[in-house]
């Protein structure tokens, strides 16, 4: 295997092994802007069709509004855009606070490629779920996992921190910026959070 496929296949397995290096090697490529945009659309699309693919097999009545709307046709993609969006504008403007040297650029092709990994862990789980459902289900939780752990150690790349309790207090400050964003954005889209009947 050789060219792109073999880059990508390099990348994942580094991304495993030993995140920060992968997040260094990979805003060492710099592509053009373009490129990084282009990488957005692409990981959202993807995502919408997996979503899509899960519905099938866990419906999505049964699941959170938010799964309906990352699944909607129409709404899905842009969605997954703009969740993306803010996260990435989340993490290189908090992590410039924090003393952080990292870019929005960068920023955004480190949160492409973690959606990238998240849309090939789900990958495996869709499959775990038709075959093993239990599996399915612990395959779930694990990515849930690791796609926390790999956003702090791409944070810490990022922004040049070597100490993750500081990567991490800065994950939850915009961890409560992303959630009310996007709790305006869901409102703005017509999917308004569960009240409770007294």
């Amino acid at each position: 295997m050789t060219g792109l496929p073999a880059l990508v296949t390099d990348l994942v397995m580094e991304t495993l092994r030993s995140p920060r290096e992968a997040a260094r090697r990979i805003i060492a490529l710099d592509p053009p802007m373009e490129a990084r945009w282009i990488g957005l659309l692409l990981v959202s699309v993807l995502a919408l069709l997996e979503t899509r693919l899960g519905g099938l097999v866990l419906p999505l009545d049964d699941q959170p509004p938010i799964f309906a709307l990352a699944a909607d046709p129409v709404l899905g993609v842009p969605f997954q855009v703009l969740s993306q969006l803010v996260i990435a504008t989340a993490i290189a403007w908090i992590g410039r606070i924090f003393g952080g040297t990292g870019s929005f650029a960068d920023a955004l092709l480190l949160i492409v490629w973690l959606e990238f990994m998240l849309v090939l862990a789900q990958a495996v789980q869709l499959v775990a779920l038709v075959l093993v459902p239990p599996v399915g289900m612990l395959i779930a939780f694990v990515a849930i996992g690791l796609l926390i752990w790999l956003l702090v150690q791409f944070t810490a790349a990022l922004h040049g921190f070597t100490n993750l309790a500081l990567v991490v207090l800065g994950m939850v400050v915009s961890f409560l910026v992303i959630i009310t964003i996007l709790s305006m954005v869901l409102i703005m889209f017509g999917v308004a959070p569960p009240v409770e009947k007294g």
